[in-house]
């Protein structure tokens, strides 16, 4: 262990896919609204080698502006977001083994490098912080009328089937405590797509560790592509069932 490893405190976990436009754009804005010592981005890009590079180079020349520690964890398959922040989490407790706080956000520019500093920032020792689009103060910005009554659907479903009070547990922009971290990884999954943020929340939440939501600004994507596929949705419905058994034996 370094030197420099045993200074960060605070880790943000970004999982990837082909986003070449918008990623280094939000390395760009942590840069410069993270202005503390002890911040440590990992970066999980399961994107085609050549666009996954290109990425890095875009991304270590963003931080290198306000010498932001980035790293790359490159894959050669995609393998869902679920999966590579866990892969991004398992990298992280070992290399910055004095790191107190872990934050995953998306990498396409939803979560504003605002809102991700204020949550990795916030003063409360709660295990689990949600940034959540559907409190009273939150704000959803661009989305269609369709999408908005989707995500709305999914969240009322989702907590009443897993018996979890949580308004928004969907959103990916969560910053984690050590202790569950390990508490998370401890447990094998069941599910590896965007479903897998519902079975965080689950694990965590029957572990018996604290959990709170706090408003957040939410933007559709500034560029490219959703990388969410119907095959995707299917095996997200597919992992719903295995969490409801996992609910019902934890």
């Amino acid at each position: 262990m370094t030197t420099n490893q045993q200074l960060h405190s605070r880790v943000i976990v970004i999982p990837a896919f082909n986003e070449s436009e918008t990623l280094p754009l939000l390395i760009d804005e942590l840069a410069s609204s993270y202005r503390e010592q002890g911040l440590a981005v990992v970066v999980v890009d399961d994107s085609p080698l050549e666009v996954a590079l290109e990425t890095e180079r875009l991304c270590v020349a963003a931080a290198s502006k306000r010498s932001l520690r980035v790293e790359f964890l490159h894959s050669s398959q995609k393998s869902g977001r679920g999966a590579a922040v866990r892969r991004g989490l398992e990298h992280a407790v070992v290399t910055y083994p004095c790191a107190e706080w872990f934050l995953e956000c998306d990498a396409d520019g939803s979560h504003r490098a605002t809102d991700i500093v204020a949550v990795l920032n916030n003063p409360e020792r709660t295990d689990l912080i949600i940034g959540s689009r559907y409190l009273p103060a939150s704000k959803i910005i661009g989305w269609p009328r369709s999408r908005l009554v989707q995500s709305r659907i999914l969240n009322w479903v989702i907590p009443q089937l897993l018996s979890v009070r949580i308004r928004d547990i969907t959103n990916g922009l969560r910053r984690y405590s050590r202790a569950s971290v390990t508490h998370l990884l401890d447990h094998q999954p069941v599910s590896s797509s965007f479903i897998f943020l519902a079975e965080q929340a689950l694990i965590v939440k029957r572990g018996g560790f604290s959990v709170e939501e706090v408003p957040i600004i939410f933007s559709e994507r500034r560029g490219g592509a959703s990388s969410v596929s119907w095959q995707e949705l299917r095996a997200s419905l597919s992992g719903l069932r295995k969490i409801y058994g996992l609910r019902r034996r934890m």
